[in-house]
């Protein structure tokens, strides 16, 4: 259990890095179509993993780890890949996977044994930002079907502010929630509203949990 409080955050961010940030619109388009894509995609999930768990100790075994982590992240994707029913265009899919892609990553926690020179306060802080920009936003968007997605930056800034005003200071913390509130009443949608909601929410319980 202790190995999975340390080491989970880090790989948690890695996956995030490795699935979202360094995953443009071309590779999010061509990765179910295109295998060399997919290739790519998980390459640099691959890389991303890497780099945030390298550390005092890294050896052989966290390499190997990283490694399987990584081709078990392409075989979840190949999943998808395969899957060309309307199923698997759903948020409820979108969940199972992410699911999925977490699994392994409690499961990794089990076989490291390194001291990352990435801080791990960096990473529960990093990874819950990423987290309410992208994810948070993707599952919104299949929820709602609003179309072709395309990327809100300035909803993400926003709502990637939010675990460094949380540690910063609780009280910041509430007057950001209304911050959100009032965007969300002059740009309101439904979409809006829940990705709000779902931004404050997470952030409390991701960064409580893992910090």
């Amino acid at each position: 259990m202790n190995a999975l409080n340390h080491y989970f955050p880090y790989f948690f961010f890695g996956h995030l890095v490795g699935d979202y940030v360094l995953q443009n619109s071309y590779i999010a388009a061509k990765k179910g179509k295109d295998i060399r894509v997919l290739l790519l995609h998980t390459v640099l999930v691959f890389t991303a993993q890497l780099l945030v768990i390298v550390g005092k100790g890294f050896g052989l075994q966290e390499f190997i780890v990283v490694l399987l982590m990584s081709l078990l992240h392409f075989g979840i994707d190949y999943l998808k890949f395969l899957c060309k029913t309307e199923f698997c265009k759903t948020w409820y899919y979108y969940v199972f996977d992410q699911l999925l892609h977490l699994t392994t990553l409690f499961l990794a926690t089990q076989f490291v044994n390194v001291q990352p020179f990435l801080s791990r306060t960096i990473a529960v802080i990093f990874s819950t930002s990423i987290f309410n920009g992208y994810f948070l936003s993707i599952l919104v968007h299949f929820i709602f079907s609003n179309g072709v997605y395309k990327r809100d930056y300035m909803g993400y800034i926003l709502r990637m502010l939010a675990p460094f005003i949380y540690i910063l200071n609780i009280y910041f913390f509430v007057i950001y929630a209304g911050i959100c509130f009032t965007v969300v009443c002059l740009r309101f949608s439904k979409s809006n509203l829940l990705n709000y909601l779902l931004t404050v929410f997470s952030t409390m319980i991701l960064m409580e949990v893992m910090l």
